[in-house]
């Protein structure tokens, strides 16, 4: 089934939700069929969120289907991954160097050509290119470092130009992002674009919001940013507007992946059409704007189902994603929102009243007004000009509505967590980096602290983290927190800071630090400052996971030419020091007791022939304890609830073929019943091991425990 994620564009037209793919195919063909050798600036208008990056990625799907001679070379260039730098015309003559002289041998010339012009080209561009005339030499554009030396820019160019043309083979490069760098950044790209849009053979593919980059532009430079733009783009064509039919069915689609089954007689189909026509649907513009709400509903709504009336919980993450000021008035006023209104109240309390919500209807965008006022009114019949008395309360609290004062607060319990991390318990954690000793020891401190909703204080200060992971420590301490995180890591893993599926683990909130730590440091650094803290440490599932993110990114890139994190050389022999790492800590006695034994050994099967593996668990099982002890690892828990039940079955669960790379499960089965058979069996141990030889007999007689419906008898 197709779904949706924060960030991650559609890559196959097949997959299109949103009638994109028929318009990035005429944008291929248009590509394609360009007659011309002049270079050729194409522009994709689009509001953010509306799809751009999915119509890139169809586009360079269409051109990957056409035969060899009319493809063009794809380059993608993606501004943000360098967001923060100097110098972008320099990062995107790197890009050309690195891919281009891989496209085709008629371009293995160009790499030393492109390298010698990034760094002639220098320092800052120069802002006088955004004034000068169409006729000046690119040398005007740019000033050299001081400290490099001199090299002929005209004459570089002039040579990239002539092997460009000779070549006769048509180069695309994508630039993606644009309106996420800041004015400074955007008034830079588009000055380096300016300047290199003249190469023959050339066709850029710019994807941008236009009102954003026209104000970047007019904000760095004061020249009218539409204008600036027009001589730049020589095509501009505007991402045609998603179908609203096409835009509900996805967000439906979602909604019913996020929320499941509502059979608990909440969901009233009447009630959630009104509300929705009402004022949720205005609300909902482009496809991003269903991934950012919907991801915060299946953060939010796990965690209160059953408790709040669907509909209206719905709505008022609606308004806290897209409105949050007034989500804001909402949740401080429960008086001026909850309630009936039909009082015998004073004159002027209820003047004071409709001067209240005035007052905050006034501050919503005026094409959003009324129909906000629609939806509160929905939700709060107070706020409304219909009497509705102290007789309703009955009904909206059997509802669970948000309209009932005794409801109210649950629908706002997770805006401000209590015990959430201080400034200064950032701030103290911040200024040991230059320790990994005691940066590392703070945080596994802290996980022993438990705050009142049960979560440690380390899965705060984890995620509080990344807000200061590009700005807050130093580069110096770069390697130092790398250290610690990769050494005491694993100490940080605790089932209770993982709250369902939706949730994620310490273990990945470790790694995301990790790799946009690494990301801070020169390319060519990266591997050596993973490689010795790897080598140092032994938070071997954080590294596991992390090179695995890694390997993926990798992967994905290959088709993309997007830069990565590491190399596929450095990943691999990263995964050889992870190997030693591992073998020499599984003959140690507490590698049995790691919380994540199944996913290491698994990892460890994966990255070697897995002889070695089935030879540990093999010489680890030889005795009656160490078998018990392996099964005890493997054994899982799950959750489940049956229509119409109110009450949440919770059922073990050790598959035997879980186990099967790893040792001989028929004998082990044999054992299991003989150790049974003798009492020998620990209590501890009682319920892996009946777990084990039921999925057995189930395997034996041909059922698959892992099946949907293998335990509904």
């Amino acid at each position: 089934m197709t779904t949706l994620s924060a960030d991650r564009p559609s890559t196959d037209p097949k997959d299109d939700l949103f009638g994109h793919a028929p318009f990035a195919k005429s944008l291929a063909d248009s590509i394609c069929r360009y007659p011309g050798s002049d270079g050729l600036v194409l522009a994709l208008y689009g509001p953010w969120g509306s799809g751009k990056s999915t119509v890139l990625y169809y586009v360079a799907h269409y051109l990957n289907q056409r035969p060899e001679g009319e493809r063009p070379a794809v380059v993608t260039f993606n501004p943000w991954w360098f967001s923060g730098q100097e110098n972008l015309a320099r990062a995107f003559l790197g890009q050309l160097q690195a891919v281009l002289p891989a496209k085709s041998e008629k371009f293995k010339k160009l790499g030393k050509l492109l390298g010698d012009f990034a760094e002639g080209i220098g320092g800052l561009i120069d802002l006088s290119g955004m004034t000068g005339g169409a006729g000046r030499q690119l040398g005007q554009l740019f000033r050299l470092g001081a400290k490099r030396e001199p090299k002929d820019v005209p004459a570089l160019k002039s040579g990239i130009s002539k092997i460009l043309k000779e070549a006769g083979k048509r180069i695309l490069v994508i630039i993606d992002d644009i309106d996420r760098l800041t004015p400074e950044e955007t008034r830079q790209l588009f000055t380096v674009i300016k300047a290199l849009a003249d190469f023959p053979n050339v066709v850029y593919l710019l994807a941008f919001d236009r009102d954003v980059a026209a104000k970047a532009i007019h904000q760095q430079s004061g020249l009218p940013g539409d204008r600036y733009l027009e001589k730049i783009i020589q095509v501009p064509f505007d991402l045609p507007l998603v179908d609203r039919v096409a835009l509900r069915a996805a967000l439906f689609q979602r909604l019913d992946q996020v929320l499941g089954d509502s059979s608990d007689g909440l969901f009233e189909q009447s009630y959630w059409t009104n509300v929705f026509f009402a004022g949720i649907d205005p609300l909902i513009k482009v496809p991003r704007d269903i991934v950012r709400f919907t991801n915060t509903l299946s953060v939010t709504y796990p965690a209160v189902r059953g408790e709040v009336n669907p509909v209206d919980f719905i709505a008022l993450e609606a308004v806290r994603v897209f409105l949050p000021d007034l989500y804001d008035v909402v949740r401080t006023n429960p008086d001026r929102f909850s309630g009936h209104n039909r009082d015998d109240t004073h004159e002027g309390d209820r003047n004071a009243a409709q001067a209240f919500h005035h007052r905050w209807a006034d501050e919503i965008p005026e094409p959003l007004r009324a129909s906000t006022q629609a939806l509160m009114e929905r939700i709060f019949p107070k706020t409304g000009q219909t009497g509705y008395g102290a007789d309703w309360l009955a009904e909206w609290r059997r509802k669970l509505r948000a309209c009932h004062p005794d409801i109210f607060p649950t629908y706002f319990r997770l805006t401000v967590p209590l015990g959430a991390v201080s400034r200064s318990e950032m701030t103290a954690l911040l200024s040991l980096a230059g320790s990994p000793t005691d940066f590392g020891n703070a945080l596994v401190h802290a996980k022993a602290e438990r705050r009142p909703d049960g979560l440690s204080k380390a899965r705060a200060l984890l995620e509080r983290l990344m807000d200061h992971v590009e700005q807050d420590i130093p580069d110096a301490h770069i390697p130092t927190v790398v250290q610690a995180l990769l050494n005491m890591g694993d100490g940080l893993i605790d089932p209770a800071d993982e709250r369902g599926m939706f949730d994620f683990g310490n273990v990945i909130r470790i790694s995301r630090l990790v790799y946009h730590l690494l990301r801070r440091l020169a390319v060519d650094k990266r591997a050596e400052v993973l490689e010795a803290a790897m080598r140092a440490g032994s938070a071997i599932a954080v590294q596991s996971r992390l090179l695995r993110a890694v390997d993926k990114e990798v992967t994905k890139a290959r088709e993309s030419s997007e830069a990565t994190l590491l190399r596929a050389d450095e990943i691999t022999r990263l995964k050889a020091v992870w190997l030693d790492r591992v073998r020499h800590l599984s003959g140690e006695l507490g590698f049995l007791d790691h919380p994540e034994l199944p996913r290491l050994i698994a990892n460890w099967k994966d990255w070697t022939d897995g002889i070695e593996v089935r030879e540990w668990c093999g010489q680890l099982t030889t005795t009656d304890g160490g078998l018990l002890k392996l099964l005890q690892k493997f054994l899982q828990h799950t959750s489940s609830q049956n229509m119409g039940d109110w009450a949440v079955h919770h059922r073990p669960r050790l598959n035997p073929s879980w186990l099967d790379s790893y040792i001989d499960i028929a004998a082990s089965a044999n054992r299991l019943r003989q150790l049974q058979r003798d009492g020998k069996v620990p209590d501890d141990a009682q319920e892996a091991v009946s777990q084990y030889l039921i999925e057995f007999e189930m395997l034996q007689s041909g059922r698959d425990p892992d099946g949907i419906d293998a335990f509904d008898d």
